[in-house]
């Protein structure tokens, strides 16, 4: 309530406030403290380049940033920064208000950045109504309760772990324990120094965890409850979770703009390694064809989802438009089919994209933020299977005519426009002679 008093005196109130940071403690006190006093919280990721941040702030037009005061580097000039060192201390005389804003369950409430297929990121605005029926959803699905103790180790500035690690466990009273950085020696021993219950990552995230246990023996723990999301999970990974931890893997599926959880593994029903589950509580999903209609059970198609997890949509674009809805169904640009037990097995992208580490990496966006730069004409990105990050960038340059480029000047250029997620591994630039041999 004393962070929420402080931002009311900055006038927030209908106002889209940045939230810059890590899994530090703070996070909850800023992004709740932000939403009570009335504003609407744009979750910027301190992973991405400082441009990346530039441009969700000129488009969102947010002016306040709440971040740390060692991120305070990244932000452009002009924009108003409360660092949360100085949102969260006691001052001895504040006085903090008790009347927090009354918020319309459909009023905007956080705007994340994602769809960026055409080159250039898109502002989902979600609500009050999408995060709280996607929350409350989780805790029935995963069986959530005040005695677990959940583990935040994916980023919190991403919906997956905003909704999944904090929203949902505090939402019951569970106990939250954030970690700033991912180490899976780290997380081995709170397995059993916290006697943790329910962790949620990426297929890389265990992968690393296996590896550490494999080195460190596995640790007596407490775990009830492993999910696993944000890209598709070898086989191999959840057979040998299980044989090691005597826990299953569950699988998930979901998207930023549906709050994101749509389907799940739920822990009340048997376990289908290899589909992503069920639909979640109050969730309709169904699998449809390029017009709208509905396929049967084993046809492949796109997913298409409704609910009161459903985002209210794009930042500047009205209405919802054929291209990603077929009437009032998300539509979501992932392929998938119903198995004859009614699970949903993923069957792969519609969309221009692949993910590496549990990220969407867009390659037309990647390409344009390298364009903008006047030595390169033309950057094309593709994917090339890893077997832990799910895929390794290669990237593809044609320099600006006239320009000659090494690749430790193109990595320097990559460094400086893309979050460290889209950095590639492989670079290949085009020679001036090359390109003569083509044009006769």
């Amino acid at each position: 309530e004393r962070a929420a008093a402080r931002l009311r005196g900055l006038d927030v109130a209908g106002q889209r406030v940045g939230l810059l940071l890590p899994n530090l403690p703070a996070l909850p006190v800023a992004i709740y403290g932000a939403m009570r006093a009335g504003a609407s919280v744009l979750l910027l990721n301190p992973a991405n380049s400082a441009r990346e941040i530039r441009e969700h702030l000129e488009d969102s037009s947010a002016r306040t940033v709440l971040t740390s005061e060692r991120l305070t580097a990244m932000l452009p000039a002009g924009v108003q920064i409360l660092s949360v060192e100085e949102l969260t201390a006691t001052e001895s005389g504040t006085q903090a208000g008790t009347n927090g804003e009354e918020n319309d369950g459909d009023a905007e409430v956080v705007v994340v950045y994602t769809s960026a297929n055409e080159g250039w990121a898109r502002g989902a605005r979600l609500s009050h109504r999408n995060l709280i029926a996607n929350a409350l959803s989780t805790v029935e699905a995963m069986h959530i309760t005040e005695n677990d103790r959940v583990i935040a180790a994916l980023p919190l500035i991403h919906l997956f772990g905003l909704t999944v690690t904090l929203n949902a466990p505090l939402s019951v009273g569970a106990m939250v324990l954030p970690v700033e950085r991912f180490s899976p020696g780290r997380i081995l021993d709170l397995f059993a120094e916290a006697r943790a219950t329910v962790f949620c990552g990426v297929p890389a995230m265990y992968m690393a965890l296996l590896a550490a246990a494999e080195r460190k023996g596995v640790p007596e723990h407490a775990l009830r409850v492993a999910i696993c999301g944000g890209a598709p999970l070898p086989s191999e990974v959840g057979r040998r979770w299980e044989e090691v931890f005597g826990v299953p893997l569950r699988e998930g599926y979901g998207l930023t703009e549906a709050g994101p959880v749509c389907l799940f593994n739920r822990v009340d029903r048997p376990h289908y390694p290899g589909t992503v589950g069920f639909p979640f509580p109050e969730v309709e999903v169904t699998i449809r064809d390029e017009t709208g209609g509905e396929l049967e059970p084993g046809e492949v198609g796109e997913i298409c989802v409704r609910g009161s997890n459903v985002f209210l949509g794009y930042l500047g674009e009205e209405g919802r438009n054929p291209r990603d809805f077929h009437g009032d169904r998300l539509r979501t640009g992932d392929l998938a089919s119903v198995e004859p037990g009614g699970a949903v097995r993923f069957r792969g992208f519609l969309k221009p994209m692949f993910t590496r580490s549990g990220f969407n990496v867009y390659p037309r966006e990647v390409g344009r933020a390298l364009e903008e730069d006047s030595r390169i004409e033309r950057a094309v990105v593709c994917a090339l299977p890893e077997p832990v990050k799910e895929n390794e960038i290669v990237l593809y340059i044609r320099p600006a005519e006239g320009v000659s480029l090494t690749v430790e000047e193109v990595e320097a250029i990559c460094s400086r426009r893309l979050a460290a997620y889209k950095q590639p591994g492989r670079i290949f630039i085009e020679r001036e002679e090359g390109r003569r041999k083509r044009e006769e």
